[in-house]
């Protein structure tokens, strides 16, 4: 914890001399200030980190009004998108191809009802048509692991589709973009 309040004064010096907030230090801050809430609501703050507590309090008094001023949320706002844009993009590839998989697999199923109660014609189209769609190669005569094979690749695909969309629920950090967030931890430390 130590580590992260002598981080968090670097990142308030930097932020007090480029005259703006970067999403980093805002996220730091933000675990920092959880942090203390969690460990040290009511509770003393441990002797060893008192030195840097006052450190903290008395770097945040200095340059209270250039933090405040520099505070900008939409442009933090603005850089978290631009974080999660590829990572967006990749759960909108793994739905489409989750929807794709679904698809598939139900096609599968269709093709099957029709070789087990359709003519020779009927059943070659039906056959071929799942072939092109598939993607690989298939064979007339197990048509019953075909609806096997595309309900794994179904249940692959969502897989994927569910890891991507918990990758982008975990990058979202735009509840992180708080504004007075150094002025509430020297508060929180001030009352340890």
């Amino acid at each position: 914890m130590e580590k992260d309040i002598l981080q968090c004064i670097e990142d308030m010096l930097d932020i007090a001399a480029e005259g703006r907030y970067n999403l980093d230090a805002q996220e730091r801050a933000y675990d920092l200030l959880q942090c203390l809430i969690e460990l040290y609501d009511g509770a003393p703050i441990p002797e060893s980190m008192k030195e840097s507590a006052d450190r903290f309090r008395s770097v945040y008094e200095e340059n209270a009004a250039t933090l405040s001023i520099s505070f900008d949320s939409s442009a933090l706002k603005e850089e978290a998108a631009e974080r999660l844009k590829p990572l967006e993009e990749a759960c909108n590839e793994a739905r489409f191809e989750a929807a794709a998989a679904a698809s598939l697999h139900e096609f599968a199923k269709e093709v099957f009802e029709i070789w087990q109660n359709s003519g020779v014609f009927a059943r070659r189209r039906a056959l071929k048509e799942l072939r092109e769609r598939a993607g690989f190669k298939l064979e007339s005569h197990r048509i019953g692991n075909y609806v096997a094979k595309t309900f794994d690749l179904q249940n692959i695909a969502a897989a994927r589709f569910a890891e991507a969309q918990q990758a982008v629920y975990k990058a979202n950090i735009t509840y992180k973009i708080k504004p007075e967030t150094y002025g509430l931890i020297a508060g929180k430390m001030s009352d340890l």
